[in-house]
């Protein structure tokens, strides 16, 4: 998937990412991170989680996230043929490729997705002569509408964490949102 160029730079607890984007020229967006045990810097945000139904702070690879909202930026600004909804069309093409390279997407991964785009759209309209950030009230929105494209379009491939108690304390496993569905319509 193509993408823009970008640069990292660090100050105290603070990274910021700069994107070089062809419409609205550059792009920061700063973010905490925290140093990983491997030695490499996670990134912070905001993450709807699925699980336990709620907003939370989530930490990703630096250099995941920095491409993969370099390549959501790149799809928002190069729409393909004939767009009907740049963020739908984005969506549907990020999440295609997730699940071309894996075979299903997991719910901690459609949430990061969903965050990412979040970031991407919020940073790019704040580049606007208006300069408008997207409100609490439209994080929710647009969590809401990409819940169910990913449910209309996606639900053959999405599988859901759960967990279950053991000796060993609670374990994760996952189970697919149809048969979820079909278990809550049976239950």
């Amino acid at each position: 998937m193509a993408s823009y160029d970008y640069r990292i730079t660090y100050s105290g607890n603070q990274a910021n990412l700069v994107i070089q984007t062809l419409r609205h020229g550059e792009v920061l967006i700063k973010f905490k991170f925290v140093n990983m045990p491997d030695g490499s810097k996670g990134f912070c945000y905001d993450s709807f989680n699925l699980t336990i139904g709620q907003e939370m702070q989530t930490i990703s690879d630096e250099e995941e996230l920095a491409n993969d909202i370099s390549s959501i930026m790149y799809l928002y600004e190069n729409p393909k043929g004939e767009k009907r909804d740049f963020i739908i069309d984005t969506f549907d093409e990020v999440v295609t490729k997730h699940i071309k390279q894996y075979n299903r997407i997991v719910d901690t991964d459609l949430s990061s997705t969903i965050a990412y785009m979040g970031i991407a759209l919020n940073a790019l309209a704040q580049k606007e002569p208006n300069g408008t950030t997207i409100t609490q009230e439209g994080k929710m929105h647009l969590l809401e509408m990409l819940m169910v494209r990913a449910e209309q379009k996606f639900g053959n491939y999405l599988y859901l964490t759960r967990y279950h108690r053991t000796p060993q304390g609670l374990q994760p496993y996952l189970i697919s949102f149809n048969e979820l569905k079909k278990n809550l319509r049976n239950g």
